[in-house]
């Protein structure tokens, strides 16, 4: 069975009945030397997080041997997360860590916004139960 230690960081998302939508990065860093630069941008970004529009809230993972870094987030629609693809800080870490590692994204509409639920579904990808979602 594989771990992931967690963090949760809340969005400035109101809580809202009905589906959302849910992004998930799982990225595996090539080199461990690299972890810790990935880790900090990562944090970087997760900083910021409550300024970001229509975000929910987000999850940092990383597997027992940290090369594995996960990110799931959660938005009250998908232009929302459009939105933060395209913003500056974003398009600044996939250029920096373009070649440091290899990444998988998945997203998926969640019944409803449940941290529980949600990463459960997010669990089932990461560790192959959903047959039909690339993973690490």
């Amino acid at each position: 069975m594989t771990l992931f230690v967690r963090l949760w960081k809340d969005g400035n998302g109101q809580d809202i009945a009905g589906p959302v939508h849910v992004s998930m990065n799982d990225y595996f860093v090539h080199r461990v030397r690299d972890v810790p630069r990935v880790a900090m941008a990562g944090m970087r970004l997760r900083h910021g997080w409550p300024e970001m529009d229509g975000a929910l809230g987000l999850w940092f993972a990383a597997a027992a041997d940290v090369r594995r870094q996960i990110s799931v987030s959660v938005w009250c629609e998908p232009a929302d997360l459009q939105r933060f693809v395209r913003s500056p800080a974003h398009r600044r870490v996939v250029r920096d860590f373009r070649d440091a590692g290899a990444l998988f994204t998945t997203a998926w509409t969640a019944e409803r916004f449940d941290r529980r639920l949600i990463w459960g579904q997010a669990e089932d990808r990461l560790t192959g139960r959903l047959s039909d979602t690339p993973h690490h």
